[in-house]
C-alpha cells in the first residue's frame, strides 16, 4: 500500500511512503513512522503479523489543514476508532468523526478522500486491519457473531458495518488504551494481540447489537455534547478539576443531569474518569521519562507523592516504583 499527502489545492506533496499492511516475516514486526513539517507533527506506531496491523497514530497540526490522501489498499477490513480529539473525514462522505466513536469498514478499492484537522488539538487514533483469511477464520469459530459481516466482505464492495459511527463502550477504551504497551514478548505478544483484537471485534458487535454501547437515546444530540465538552475539560484540566458544579455551570447544565448523563453515556462517573486518566498518564511517565515519583505526582495534580502512590496501588496492586521496576525489567529481557 502506498501512502500520499498533499495539501488542500493539490499542488504540493507533503508525503509519500510505502507501508505493507501485514508482515512479511513470520514474527511480530513494530514499525514507527514520523512526519514533522510546517504543516504539523505525527507519529504512528505499527504492530504487525500476517494477518493483522495494529496502527496507533498521535497527529497535531500547527495550522488548520485539510491534508488530501490517496491510498491503495485491497481486500482489508478495518476497525477505526478515535480516542482523543475530533476529525473531519471524507471518504464517499463527509463526517465528523468525535473521540469516542468507532466504525468496522471493508475496504476493496483504492481510497482517496480528505481529513480535515483543527489547529493544535490533538488527535490519537487506532486501527486494526485485518486480512480475509483473519475474518473468515474468526467467523468459522463465532459464526452468530461474524458469519454475516464476513460473507458480507467476501462478497460485496467496500462498505460501512454500522450507517453512522458508533460510541465505543468502556470496556473497548480500557482494553485500545492498554493494548500496546503488552508486556508479554516473542510469539506470546503476537497471541496476546490476536486476543485483544477479536475481544475489541465482539464487544462492538454483540453490544452495539444490543444497543448497550450507544450514547444514551435518553439525551438529545445537544445533551451528548455537553457530555463530551465535560470529557474534554476533565481532560484539559486534570491537574487542578473543576468541581461537579462548576463542570456543569460550564457547559450549561445541572448537576443531576451532569452525573447520571456521564454515567449513562461513558460507563464511568466523572471522578472515576478523572481518576482512571490521571493514572493513565502516570504509567506513561513512568514508563517514558525518567521523572521522579514526586515530580509525576506533582503533574498529574497530587499535592503529595504519598496520596498519589496510595492511589496508584489501589488501581495496578502495585507502587508507582514497583510499576516502573518490573515494567523496564520485562523489557530488557
Amino acid at each position: 500500500m502506498t501512502v500520499k499527502l498533499t495539501n488542500k489545492d493539490l499542488q504540493e506533496m507533503i508525503t509519500e511512503y510505502p507501508i505493507h499492511t501485514f508482515s512479511m516475516g513470520n514474527e511480530l514486526e513494530e514499525n514507527r513512522v514520523f512526519i514533522e513539517n510546517h504543516y504539523g507533527k505525527s507519529t504512528t506506531k505499527e504492530l504487525k503479523t500476517h494477518h493483522f496491523c495494529i496502527a496507533e497514530s498521535n497527529i497535531q497540526c500547527h495550522e488548520n489543514c485539510k491534508l488530501y490522501s490517496e491510498s491503495e489498499c485491497g481486500d482489508v477490513f478495518w476497525f477505526s476508532a478515535i480516542l482523543h480529539g475530533n476529525v473531519t473525514c471524507f471518504y464517499k462522505k463527509e463526517e465528523n468523526w468525535k473521540a469516542g466513536h468507532a466504525n468496522l469498514i471493508s475496504v476493496k478499492e483504492e481510497m482517496k478522500g480528505y481529513h480535515y484537522f483543527s489547529k493544535n488539538e490533538p488527535i490519537r487514533t487506532i486501527d486494526f486491519m485485518l486480512s480475509s483469511e483473519y475474518m473468515e477464520r474468526i467467523a468459522s469459530w463465532y459464526p452468530d457473531l461474524f458469519e454475516n459481516i464476513v460473507n458480507r466482505f467476501l462478497g460485496e464492495k467496500s462498505f460501512k458495518v454500522f450507517p453512522e459511527n458508533v460510541m465505543f463502550c468502556p470496556e473497548i477504551r480500557r482494553i485500545l488504551n492498554n493494548m500496546l504497551d503488552y508486556k508479554v514478548l516473542g510469539n506470546a505478544a503476537a497471541l496476546y494481540l490476536d486476543a485483544k483484537i477479536l475481544e475489541v471485534l465482539s464487544l462492538i458487535v454483540c453490544k452495539t447489537s444490543q444497543k448497550n454501547c450507544s450514547a444514551c437515546t435518553c439525551y438529545s444530540a445537544k445533551d451528548n455534547d455537553k457530555l463530551f465538552h465535560v470529557k474534554a475539560i476533565i481532560e484539559q484540566r486534570y491537574q487542578d478539576p473543576p468541581s461537579l458544579h462548576q463542570l456543569a455551570l460550564m457547559v450549561g447544565t445541572n448537576v443531576c443531569k451532569l452525573k447520571t448523563g456521564f454515567k449513562a453515556l461513558f460507563g464511568t462517573t466523572v471522578f472515576e474518569y478523572l481518576f482512571d486518566y490521571r493514572m493513565e498518564l502516570a504509567c506513561k511517565q513512568l514508563l517514558d521519562t525518567d521523572r521522579s515519583i514526586q515530580e509525576i505526582a506533582d503533574s498529574i495534580g497530587y499535592e503529595y507523592h504519598s496520596h498519589f502512590s496510595t492511589a496508584f496501588k489501589r488501581k495496578f496492586g502495585l507502587s508507582p516504583l514497583e510499576y516502573r521496576n518490573i515494567t523496564m525489567r520485562g523489557k530488557r529481557v
